[in-house]
C-alpha cells in the first residue's frame, strides 16, 4: 500500500521574519514525497522513511490515525493527535531551533487555539488559521512590548491596542501590522493624539492634548505636523462637523465644434460650472460641462490656486456627440491655465491636443479654450432669464 508522506503536509519549518519591534515566526508547509509501506501497519507500530523521518503511534489503512509521534531527521519532535495522515487535533510541535508550538490542528496545520513560545522570548497566545495568526491573539514581544487584538493572516489587522516598553500606547484600527484608520495614541510624557492614521504615521485631522489636559485640534500629512492657519481652520470644520467641506463655485466655457453644423460656438456658463473639494490637506477642483449632447470633466488633483496643470488620462473625462464615454489613450494629456480664481470666478485657457488630432473620426469638436467661471452649478440646462437672473445674484454674493 501507498503512504502518501505528505501526512503531515503542515509541519511547520520556522521561517523567521521582522515584524514591529520583535521576529515573529511565521510557519511554511513542509510537503514530503511519496512512499510505499511494504507491510500492512497495525496498532503502535514504528516506522522509519526513507529520509530518516519517524513515526511512532496509531494507524488506519497504513495512515498514521489517532495519537502518535512523529520525529524529523532535522530535528523537529510532533507528539500528539492524526486523521488521515495529517496533524489533527490538540499536539504539540517542537521545532529544533526552539520554537514551541502547543494548541489545535486541523489537516496539517494549527487552526484553533494555541500558543506559540519563539526561542527569541516571544510569545503568542491566541486563535491560528491555516497555520497563520488569524483572529483574536495576544503577542509579548521579549522586549516588553505587547499587542493585544486581532489578526488577519498573520498581521495585526482590526481593532488592537498595542503597549510599547517605553509607556508609548496605540488603540485603534491597524491594517497590515500598522496603526491604520481610527485611533489613539498616548506617548510616554502623557501628551496624546486622537485621530486617523495611515501607515504608521499621524495623517488628517485629530484632537492632540499635552499634559495637564489642554486639547487643541490638530492636522497631519504623512506624520508631519501642519502649522497654517487657514488649513487649521478647515481642519477645526471638519472635526465639528465629521464630514468633508465641500464647496461649490463657478464655471467654464471652452471651443467645440458640432460635426454637423461644423459651427464653432461656447458652452454657455449656464450648462458648465466647476466643484471644489476641500480635503483638509489639498484641494481638488473639478471642471464639468455637459450639454444634451456631449460631456467633458477635468480634475486637477492638487490645486493651489491660480497657475499652469497638467493633467493625465485619469484625470480627464469625455464623451462624443452621441454621449458615449470616450476611452483615451495612455499619453493623453490636457493643459489647464488659471490667471484668475477670485469673488467666485475662474478665468483661463485650456487645450487637449490629443482630443483635438482625432475629432474626424470620433464625432466630436475640442479646440483650445478659455474659462468664464461663475460661482454656482446650473440650474436649468438652458439659458434665459432665469438664468441670468440667477447667476447675477449668485455672483452677486460671491
Amino acid at each position: 500500500m501507498v503512504f502518501i508522506r505528505n501526512l503531515l503536509t503542515g509541519l511547520l519549518l520556522a521561517v523567521s521574519i521582522a515584524v514591529a519591534q520583535g521576529a515573529i515566526t511565521e510557519p511554511v508547509t513542509d510537503i514530503a514525497l511519496q512512499e510505499t509501506i511494504p507491510e500492512l501497519m497495525l496498532g503502535e507500530e514504528s516506522w522509519e522513511y526513507a529520509n530518516g523521518d519517524t513515526y511512532t503511534g496509531r494507524w488506519l489503512n497504513n495512515k498514521p490515525h489517532g495519537e502518535g509521534v512523529y520525529q524529523r531527521l532535522n530535528g523537529d519532535l510532533y507528539r500528539g493527535g492524526f486523521r488521515n495522515g495529517y496533524m489533527h487535533g490538540a499536539g504539540v510541535y517542537e521545532f529544533s531551533n526552539g520554537d514551541v508550538y502547543r494548541g489545535q490542528w486541523e489537516q496539517g496545520l494549527p487552526n484553533g487555539e494555541g500558543v506559540m513560545l519563539y526561542q527569541n522570548g516571544n510569545r503568542y497566545q491566541g486563535h491560528w488559521q491555516n497555520g497563520l495568526r488569524h483572529g483574536k491573539g495576544k503577542l509579548v514581544y521579549r522586549s516588553g512590548s505587547i499587542y493585544d487584538g486581532y489578526w488577519s493572516r498573520g498581521d495585526k489587522s482590526g481593532k488592537g491596542l498595542l503597549t510599547y516598553r517605553n509607556g508609548q500606547r496605540y488603540l485603534g484600527d491597524f491594517k497590515f501590522n500598522q496603526p491604520h484608520g481610527h485611533g489613539i495614541k498616548t506617548e510616554a510624557d502623557g501628551s496624546s493624539y486622537r485621530g486617523t492614521f495611515s501607515k504608521g504615521l499621524r495623517h488628517g485631522v485629530g484632537e492632540c492634548s499635552q499634559e495637564g489636559g489642554v486639547i487643541h485640534i490638530c492636522l497631519f500629512d504623512k506624520g508631519r505636523e501642519i502649522r497654517d492657519p487657514q488649513k487649521l481652520e478647515l481642519a477645526k470644520a471638519y472635526y465639528e462637523k465629521h464630514r468633508p467641506t465641500y464647496e461649490y463655485e463657478g464655471g467654464m466655457a471652452y471651443h467645440l465644434q458640432d460635426e454637423f453644423t461644423k459651427a464653432r460656438y461656447y458652452v454657455t456658463t449656464e450648462n458648465v460650472w466647476w466643484e471644489k473639494n476641500v480635503a483638509l490637506l489639498e484641494t481638488q477642483l473639478r471642471i464639468r460641462s455637459r450639454s444634451d449632447d456631449q460631456f467633458l470633466q477635468l480634475i486637477v488633483n492638487r490645486y493651489t490656486g491660480p497657475g499652469i496643470y497638467h493633467l493625465r488620462r485619469g484625470e480627464i473625462m469625455a464623451s462624443d456627440l452621441q454621449g458615449k464615454a470616450i476611452a483615451l489613450p495612455e499619453d493623453t494629456v490636457a493643459r489647464l491655465e488659471i490667471k484668475m480664481d477670485a469673488r467666485g470666478e475662474i478665468h483661463g485657457e485650456f487645450s487637449i491636443p490629443r482630443l483635438s488630432a482625432e475629432n474626424s473620426r470620433r464625432q466630436f469638436k475640442i479646440y483650445d479654450g478659455r474659462f468664464e467661471a461663475r460661482s454656482a452649478p446650473p440650474q436649468t440646462s438652458e439659458p434665459g432669464a432665469e438664468s441670468r437672473d440667477w447667476l447675477v445674484k449668485n455672483r452677486d454674493n460671491s
